[in-house]
């Protein structure tokens, strides 16, 4: 029987899923050298399928894999899971499975704190987490095959997974991600015959219309026909009402900003649901919080003989031009033969382009036409963001940009300085939503003639493609102050994109605003600390700005790399969370003012104090 028809039926559910045919090691730890060095290939050329030149995408949420970070950074966490449930042998009240939404209750990959929400209803249970944020079905699959619950006798399982299943949705579907979320669930149910499984569904995220909350739902429903609880031993938890209002929309007070991940409230909205069935299996007789043993910390969280130097795919030293000289060669060829983008580069759009961009934005990734998961490519080819509309309507976000647009054609020439970033540098002010400019910018820069094109939410991937659309067309300000990439981040985590890239992007950047404002200074502003600096996002932060050391962007002279780091982190590694307003990521005004005030030391060598007063900030408004 060849692998493709046995994974035909596998997919019907009349036997077992296969892995790939040439992994080497299909279960245990620690890995053989063949095995590590096969899982530390990108995970798309590990799916099923490959070996066979096969697209077989409904196969991959039920199919053990390995995930990947760029580097050994996602095996290195599993190893230190691994370490974690080898000090903790025996018995265990509850045993957490998932993502980054699982890890938060508190892992021995942050603090090894178990949160407020948890310790309060839960206190008395010794509990093992071992989420790993950025997971799916098949990275969990991978991980319990591989060493990863050895050795430990839960008596309950909580288990939550797929949300991150979602990105891949298109390709999959959502029966598959269900399917991936069973295969967790036998999987458990073979390793712990005696433990009762709680599957809590995925929680919603974002907001109705958008594909990422339809697909949630959709993949919900889809568990329904599955039965899980037709084993007496399983019990699904539905939380979609405790996390919704009456139309749909998400409760914010239990959301992070981001709109996925839970706020304190928000956990506790969890743990009184999950109280039940703990109540019931374990009668409040645990065998101690603080009987888990953590395993050692390591000193360094990235080192960096574990990752690896950017692809050598990526262009280095001067990235080429077309023959025209006014745009960028991109590493995704077909972006640059017109196959992925109908206008790739002027403004106003096109009718063609104006479709295209109404699109969603992960229908529009690199590889997405070929059904290919290319994440290497995302941050270096140009893509407008999608904000607000549902697909096929106006995008808000290209209005925003149009705005931007009108601003910079307003200031008319002689511009000292143009902001060109993120939420971070829309929170200056004088911005596409009307803002005045902010205490620190009056402060420091009122005599300045400023336009600031920030957009929250932006990543390098979108700065390259306002730059290849009008961004500053006709401009040539003094002075351009680009700060991005703290948005790339968490799609390093969630979607196995190479934190390389994320640099190569910026360095793009760079290059792009050479090409179009070649008489313009640019001080480029590394990413600011964010989130938890040792952990996930921040972790890759870290690791991203290391990166943009190595690519030695000032050393031509016109690029200037201003470092910040110090200045909003405390020697601990922790964020001095008073220049913070939401404490991990945006900016208070003593964040400003600090910002400001070392921005200021930079330009001074570019802007010279005026000997007659100017157009202030301020007074660059609106058309």
């Amino acid at each position: 029987m060849s692998q493709y028809l046995i994974a035909t039926i596998a997919i019907l559910g009349l036997i077992p899923l296969p892995v790939r045919a040439d992994e080497p090691q299909k279960t245990g730890w620690p890995l053989t050298e063949a095995e590590r060095a096969y899982v530390l290939k990108p995970e798309y050329e590990r799916r099923p399928g490959a070996d066979e030149k096969k697209h077989l995408p409904a196969l991959w949420p039920s199919t053990p894999s390995a995930g990947f970070w760029g580097g050994t950074s996602w095996l290195d966490t599993h190893a230190k899971l691994v370490d974690y449930v080898k000090a903790n042998q025996g018995p265990v009240d509850v045993l957490l499975v998932g993502d980054s939404i699982t890890q938060q209750w508190g892992s021995p990959l942050d603090t090894g704190v178990l949160n407020a929400a948890w310790k309060k209803y839960f206190g008395s249970y010794k509990a093992l987490n071992i989420g790993i944020g950025g997971d799916k079905t098949q990275n969990v699959l991978w991980r319990m095959d591989h060493g990863g619950v050895e050795g430990i006798h839960p008596r309950l399982i909580v288990l939550m997974i797929g949300n991150n299943n979602m990105f891949f949705a298109p390709e999959t579907g959502v029966e598959a991600a269900a399917k991936g979320v069973k295969a967790c669930v036998d999987n458990l149910r073979t390793k712990f015959p005696k433990a009762e499984v709680v599957v809590a569904k995925i929680l919603p995220a974002h907001a109705p219309g958008n594909a990422f909350y339809e697909d949630i739902k959709k993949t919900n429903a889809a568990l329904d026909p599955l039965k899980l609880e037709s084993d007496p031993k399983v019990h699904v938890l539905d939380l979609w009402s405790d996390f919704t209002n009456a139309n749909g929309t998400i409760k914010p007070a239990l959301f992070t900003p981001d709109n996925i991940h839970l706020s304190p409230e928000g956990y506790r909205v969890y743990a009184e649901r999950l109280k039940p069935f703990l109540d019931k299996t374990l009668g409040g007789k645990g065998l101690g919080g603080d009987a888990v043993v953590l395993p050692k910390k390591a000193s360094e969280p990235r080192p960096a003989t574990t990752n690896p130097p950017a692809p050598a795919a990526l262009p280095t030293g001067t990235t080429p031009r077309t023959a025209d000289g006014k745009r960028l060669l991109y590493p995704y060829a077909p972006y640059n033969e017109g196959k992925l983008d109908p206008q790739l580069t002027g403004w106003p759009l096109t009718d063609a382009e104006k479709a295209w961009v109404a699109k969603g934005e992960y229908i529009r990734k690199p590889g997405h036409e070929r059904q290919k998961h290319l994440p290497e490519q995302w941050f270096v080819t140009p893509t407008a963001a999608h904000w607000g509309a549902k697909e096929g309507q106006d995008n808000v976000w290209v209005a925003h940009h149009a705005t931007c647009i009108e601003k910079v054609k307003a200031a008319g020439q002689n511009i000292d300085i143009a902001l060109l970033g993120d939420s971070i540098t829309q929170g200056w002010g004088g911005g596409w939503d009307g803002a005045p400019f902010n205490a620190a910018w009056q402060k420091h820069f009122a005599t300045y003639k400023t336009v600031n094109l920030g957009i929250g939410g932006d990543r390098v991937e979108n700065i390259l493609w306002r730059l290849d659309h009008g961004a500053l067309d006709g401009a040539s300000p003094k002075v351009i102050v680009l700060m991005i990439g703290v948005n790339n981040a968490p799609l390093i985590t969630a979607n196995g994109a190479p934190v390389a890239t994320a640099a190569h992007g910026i360095k793009l950047c760079v290059e792009n605003l050479r090409l179009r404002c070649p008489q313009s200074q640019i001080v480029l502003v590394k990413v600011l600390p964010a989130f938890d600096p040792v952990a996930d996002a921040g972790r890759d932060v870290t690791y991203l700005n290391r990166l943009l050391d190595t690519l030695k962007l000032d050393s031509d002279p016109k690029v200037h790399v201003l470092d910040l780091w110090r200045e909003f982190i405390h020697t601990d590694s922790l964020l001095k969370t008073e220049l913070y307003s939401d404490k991990h990521l945006h900016l208070s005004p003593a964040g400003y003012e600090v910002f400001a005030s070392k921005l200021k030391l930079r330009l001074k060598q570019f802007l010279p104090a005026l000997s007659a007063p100017k157009l202030s900030s301020a007074q660059v408004d609106e058309p």
